[in-house]
């Protein structure tokens, strides 16, 4: 069986005498789409700030690719293939939509500053990369539309696109959505759940979903994990999620699991 692209063994993190993540086993395989939901506190966005390099664990290992990445730098994390979104967009909201997704691009830039300044043939023949593979992206997701306006001025269901156009930019092999659903109407999250099986079937890679959205989670998730006061209480799949008795009493409650079980 082939290893998991991402691994956390035990992983631990405290601040202070607060455990906020305790003891974590969990695994993302190639080509999967998984879920991390919780009760809000449960530790999702610190296991997010583990595999990312803003928070160091204090115990356990996170490998990806075959790669330990705890003590890493972001850029560094970036580099070997993960991207992440926010839960608060953040986008350059005074660039344009195009150069938002210009500058990730650079991370892929075949020359070196030095050439950038002499601005030579080998540097022009990169920006022309560049510029075809930011206008390719916004032609997939339907933003050349917006291609020169402020990125600040998009409708919100369209800015949390292009920041998901932003990650892809840089080739990541694993995705991580904070709660990309967050401040979305139903409309908008149905046009989501299509949003993230595209991005996933088009690119061949993984994602790892936090959401509250359950309507999201259980539309797209093959497998999810659940958090409760930075534990995971338990794993599997969508039904097997709907129906455990322990994530009902943590997380989802008996009404919530009534309404689940009619989608």
């Amino acid at each position: 069986m082939a290893a998991p692209l991402l691994q956390l063994d035990k992983a631990t993190i405290r601040f202070g005498g607060l455990t906020a993540v305790n003891s974590v086993d969990f695994t993302v395989g190639e080509d999967e789409l998984v879920g991390l939901i919780g009760p809000n506190g449960a530790g999702k966005t610190t296991v997010f700030n583990l595999m990312t390099g803003v928070y160091q664990p204090t115990d356990g290992t996170i490998t990806f690719n075959g790669t330990p990445i705890a003590g890493l730098r972001v850029n560094e994390i970036v580099d070997l293939g993960i991207a992440r979104t926010f839960q608060n967009i953040r986008l350059f909201g005074s660039l344009s939509v195009f150069d938002n997704v210009r500058v990730a691009c650079n991370l892929h830039r075949a020359t070196s500053p030095i050439q950038a300044l002499i601005r030579g043939k080998s540097f022009r023949a990169d920006e022309a990369a560049i510029t075809k593979r930011a206008e390719e992206l916004l032609d997939i997701f339907n933003l050349r539309r917006f291609r020169d306006a402020p990125s600040k001025s998009l409708p919100y269901g369209e800015q949390r696109r292009l920041e998901i156009v932003r990650c892809l930019a840089t080739k990541p092999k694993l995705l991580l959505l904070d709660e990309p659903a967050a401040g979305m109407n139903p409309t908008e999250k149905i046009e989501l759940v299509r949003l993230i099986q595209q991005v996933q079937k088009q690119f061949n890679l993984s994602i790892l979903l936090v959401e509250h959205s359950m309507k999201v989670v259980m539309g797209v998730c093959q497998r999810i994990a659940v958090l409760d006061y930075g534990v995971k209480i338990a794993e599997g799949n969508p039904a097997q999620i709907q129906s455990d008795k322990k994530v009902i009493e943590a997380y989802l409650g008996e009404d919530h699991q009534t309404a689940l079980s009619h989608h």
